[in-house]
């Protein structure tokens, strides 16, 4: 008997010490403390807390490119065992649909976090075909930054929810906030592999650090954790919501550093592999804050965009797609002339008319005769019909009868001249024969001119020229503005794009794996003018972004 009310009071204290243990943590008995990073927890989070240990060993593996122990660890869990044996996973966080970050309504997508990771684990759909390298970028800055940060800003909505719903409580409210914590440091023993880590890094890039070396926007952060979490317990609701807008605009600072960053690097990437290697880890950056730049900015201007630079233009749908590249164009600022090929001298004729009718006209002005012609005393008598023209001789003691006769005589008109032999039988008939010569010319048949000056190769080398003069433009033009741009490729001139309303498109096409960063191009430049905007309407300065070291 005696035994047995030991047995039962020992089974009594068991049960109360579970029932304790129970009170304590939902999920797991372990006996951390109750602050991380210098914010101090108002429920039992211990299991979200230890979510960061899986994230060290995932980081571990995917610098092996052990692709299979990475899936192991992110599928199934290590470190964060709740009660009943089973584990956390960040696929399940990551898998999760409908949670109030928005990612799966703002991608279109059931699971956009886990989508994103599984591709670079598998090497398929943007990864497909990419180096190891890229993949493990991909995967480590997916889990670090993506999914962590996803979670913190859900459980911080979450938090907002439920005190609109007037569930302020340490099992309510409370215990949401907190999880946020959890998910963005996590345990102070592994806060190198949370988002957390990752401002206190760019702070270092961009020299925007506390004296400490804790990112300004980390420290903005956990004041804000602080004092949305007192405002949860106050019961203020706006105070709350506050806290969680100002956390969001912090996170924008920090997730917009790295997006520049790692465009930055693709400015002097002297291989392909660098290149995407950074292109995979700035697009793992930058869809940590994707969404929150395109609701910063929710009705964005129109703007020309170009595929291959990756750079916008307040260019009006017309122009924008006004542009075409030309070779040899011929840029209509020359003037309609008459030209002479063979001298190289313009005429001072105005209309083409004018400059084709010049023509070279041989013996130009001479005089014909028809008749009868002496070619030895060259006289002419036009009353001679060609018969009696023809029918003169000279005859030497001819007889006629009783007489006889020497001299030149016509045998049809019966006439005698006193002509000698030579110019008797020099008389022939002509027709239209030239009797005065003329002049070899230069003849206009529209204006009348004569140049007797002018050679027959240049009277007949004028030419009507129409634009003569003219620029030959070879690059990129705009047919509406009329603008050149004679350094532009085909392949940049043709890649223009005009969107309504543009938003997140310039960035996303930088970090496209199919534009294959180009070394000397200003991809920084461009990711801070798409940035610009939402940092305006977030009241981000300069000095909160700071400058690239």
């Amino acid at each position: 008997m005696k035994n047995d009310k030991i047995i039962a009071i020992m089974m009594t204290l068991s049960m109360l010490a579970a029932a304790f243990a129970g009170c304590l943590s939902d999920d797991t008995d372990n006996n951390f403390d109750e602050i991380d990073g210098g914010y101090e927890y108002a429920s039992n989070v211990d299991n979200h807390r230890m979510l960061v240990e899986d994230v060290c060993d995932i980081k571990d593996l995917a610098e092996e490119h052990d692709w299979d122990g990475v899936k192991d660890i992110y599928m199934n869990g290590k470190h964060a065992e709740k009660s009943d044996g089973s584990y956390r996973t960040l696929q399940g966080f990551a898998d999760a649909t409908g949670k109030q970050h928005g990612l799966d309504t703002f991608y279109g997508t059931d699971s956009p976090l886990d989508d994103y990771l599984m591709s670079a684990l598998d090497g398929t759909g943007i990864f497909e075909g990419t180096s190891d390298s890229v993949r493990e970028q991909a995967v480590e800055k997916g889990v670090q930054n993506q999914i962590m940060v996803a979670y913190a800003i859900h459980e911080l909505n979450a938090a907002i929810n439920k005190a609109e719903a007037g569930n302020f409580g340490t099992d309510d409210a409370q215990h949401a906030w907190d999880e946020g914590w959890a998910f963005y440091h996590g345990l102070d023993e592994y806060a190198s592999c949370s988002p957390y880590a990752t401002g206190d890094k760019r702070a270092g890039n961009y020299a925007t650090a506390n004296a400490d070396g804790t990112a300004i926007a980390n420290a903005a952060i956990l004041l804000a954790m602080n004092e949305g979490l007192a405002a949860l317990q106050a019961e203020d609701l706006a105070g709350a919501t506050a806290a969680r807008d100002d956390i969001v605009k912090n996170l924008v600072i920090i997730y917009s550093q790295a997006t520049i960053r790692y465009a930055h690097k693709m400015n002097t990437d002297d291989t392909v592999e660098k290149a995407q290697t950074h292109q995979a880890e700035g697009y793992s950056f930058w869809r940590v804050i994707e969404k929150y730049v395109a609701e910063a900015n929710p009705s964005p201007g129109d703007d020309c965009y170009n595929g291959v630079t990756m750079t916008v233009s307040g260019a009006a749908a017309d122009e924008c797609a006004g542009y075409i590249y030309m070779t040899d164009y011929d840029m209509g600022d020359g003037e309609d002339i008459c030209y002479n090929m063979n001298i190289h001298e313009v005429s001072g004729d105005s209309d083409e008319t004018s400059c084709l009718g010049y023509m070279f006209l041989e013996n130009y002005g001479e005089q014909t005769y028809t008749g009868c012609y002496n070619s030895v005393s060259h006289g002419m008598n036009s009353s001679w019909n060609q018969s009696i023209c023809e029918s003169w001789d000279y005859y030497d003691n001819a007889s006629w009868g009783s007489t006889t006769f020497t001299g030149c005589y016509n045998m049809v008109s019966h006439e005698t001249s006193s002509d000698d032999n030579a110019t008797c039988t020099s008389y022939i008939w002509v027709e239209d024969y030239v009797t005065v010569a003329g002049q070899d010319g230069c003849y206009n048949s529209v204006s009348h001119s004569w140049d007797t000056a002018v050679d027959q190769t240049t009277c007949e080398s004028y030419g009507w020229y129409v634009n003569y003069g003219a620029t030959m433009f070879t690059g990129c033009y705009n047919m509406v503005s009329h603008t050149t741009d004679a350094d532009m490729t085909e392949a940049e001139c043709s890649a223009f794009t005009h969107f309504d309303g543009f938003g997140t498109t310039g960035i996303n096409g930088i970090y496209d794996f199919s534009n294959v960063p180009v070394a000397g191009t200003d991809y920084q430049a461009a990711v801070r003018a798409h940035l610009q905007p939402a940092w305006d309407m977030l009241g981000i300065t300069a000095e909160d972004i700071g400058t690239l070291q």
